[in-house]
């Protein structure tokens, strides 16, 4: 279902995409995507309590009768591996609720302030600077409500109810695909496309408040009572997220962070190319995260039960086939983008062979060690601050460095000295370490294959430009 959902998701490049670039300026191009890059950014005012909700639902929907750090001497805190902790379930998504009520409202003060200025410049070369300003409100005021409406996402990923949840994002995801075709064929504006594209982001957030209180045998009506805040307890929760929160900020939230700076100093032509490059490439790696992050609810009960046989089992599974798909993604859209575009009379082209393969190495090494972060992070016990902290600090400083030298390129550079110097080999050592699993074996099943077709790609390139 997971597969079936992002897929259908990806439809957008094949049928959106194609109508936008076809009928939109690049100045609309250009903050259509800037929009999407402020979007992807919430997950930096989230601050690492996704995952860590997500994570910690799971310990308890599992039977854990606390949460720890489940390292090889605390699975003595196992409860009943057969049922789940409905006190410390009940506790947890009280906890969540409370905190993501005070987040939405920093969420709504941070896009008014620091989204409305990083768009001031773009949105002067759109084509109805009015609808523009409209179309941002439009978003911040949806944005706002779907950060609140993460709680039930969490909550139905945290009791493993991901099959449900993506069976039923399948058709909503066709439903907006099919809305967005409508209006760029019959009534093409940046404000209509907008206003299309957020109201299907409403009934996403209603349809998983639904989906809570029916799955499970009504089991979110049982633990949704909110309780008195608990300071003791929230420390013991903001341990683990502070941490995840500087790793989204230092990863995810200096990648996208590109785009917004780049809009600032570039012409609308060369930024909606580089814009569309960044958001095609996410795109490729969020449908490539399916087979993995899909398991990540069952890795954290696997990890509970201290069965390290299966949750390695599961993790290289999980981990060949996203890398598998994120290399032939990227292989097959270096290979076609050009012509794509062209049949499609796209009013901006798209960047050069050298700077896509460039990052799509930067991604692949990412999501290498992002994998493998996930991995450790079953045993709730959160590095990924330091693996994102010290690699960003080498991204920026290199970048800094190089684009006297290289230009734009110095950003898929910086990333690859960042990821490949020390993300990747920092978390894959603790990731090995948690599943007591020798390196070499591990990586012959899960990376082996997929790092060769890129460096076919590689070779291909090379050749073609020699000639």
């Amino acid at each position: 279902m997971t597969w079936l959902s992002y897929s259908t998701k990806a439809l957008s490049l094949f049928g959106v995409l194609p109508l936008v670039l076809k009928k939109f300026t690049p100045g609309d191009i250009e903050i259509w995507y800037l929009f999407a890059t402020i979007i992807s950014l919430q997950s930096i005012a989230d601050f690492g309590f996704r995952q860590t909700f997500t994570r910690l639902i799971s310990y308890a929907f599992g039977g854990a009768g606390d949460i720890t750090v489940f390292t090889a001497d605390s699975y003595n805190s196992i409860e009943n591996n057969n049922g789940l902790n409905y006190s410390l379930l009940n506790k947890i998504y009280s906890t969540m609720k409370q905190i993501y009520q005070w987040q939405t409202a920093l969420l709504f003060v941070i896009m008014i302030l620091l989204g409305s200025w990083s768009i001031l410049r773009p949105i002067k070369d759109t084509s109805n600077i009015h609808a523009a300003w409209l179309s941002w409100a439009v978003v911040v005021l949806v944005s706002c409500v779907n950060f609140y409406g993460k709680i039930y996402m969490n909550f139905l990923e945290g009791i493993y109810k991901i099959a449900t949840v993506r069976r039923v994002e399948t058709l909503t995801s066709i439903g907006s695909i099919a809305t967005s075709i409508t209006v760029l064929i019959f009534c093409p504006s940046l404000l209509n496309l907008v206003i299309a594209n957020q109201v299907w982001v409403l009934i996403n957030v209603f349809r998983d408040w639904y989906l809570c209180k029916t799955v499970e045998n009504k089991l979110y009506q049982k633990i949704s009572t909110v309780l008195p805040f608990d300071r003791q307890f929230f420390k013991r929760i903001w341990h683990p997220a502070w941490r995840s929160g500087i790793s989204g900020l230092m990863s995810v939230g200096l990648t996208n962070l590109t785009g917004l700076v780049y809009a600032q100093v570039g012409d609308s032509a060369s930024v909606a190319s580089y814009l569309l490059a960044l958001r095609i490439i996410n795109q490729i790696k969020e449908i490539s995260m399916a087979p993995f992050y899909s398991k990540l609810p069952l890795m954290a009960m696997l990890r509970v039960k201290n069965d390290l046989k299966s949750l390695t089992e599961v993790a290289k599974r999980g981990m060949f086939l996203s890398h598998l798909v994120f290399a032939l993604g990227v292989i097959a859209v270096g290979l076609s983008s050009t012509y794509l575009l062209h049949i499609l009379h796209s009013q901006i082209s798209f960047v050069n062979q050298w700077m896509w393969l460039l990052l799509g190495f930067a991604f692949f090494v990412h999501r290498f060690g992002a994998m493998h972060i996930q991995i450790y992070s079953t045993t709730n016990h959160i590095i990924s601050h330091v693996a994102d902290g010290v690699s960003g600090l080498i991204y920026i400083l290199s970048s800094i460095i190089l684009i006297k030298y290289i230009g734009i390129y110095a950003v898929p550079v910086g990333m690859l000295l960042g990821y490949f110097g020390f993300y990747a080999w920092y978390a894959a050592r603790y990731s090995y370490k948690s599943l007591n699993v020798f390196s070499l074996n591990f990586e012959f099943r899960t990376s082996l294959l997929p790092l060769l077709l890129l460096l076919t790609y590689f070779i291909i390139l090379l050749l073609q430009t020699a000639k």
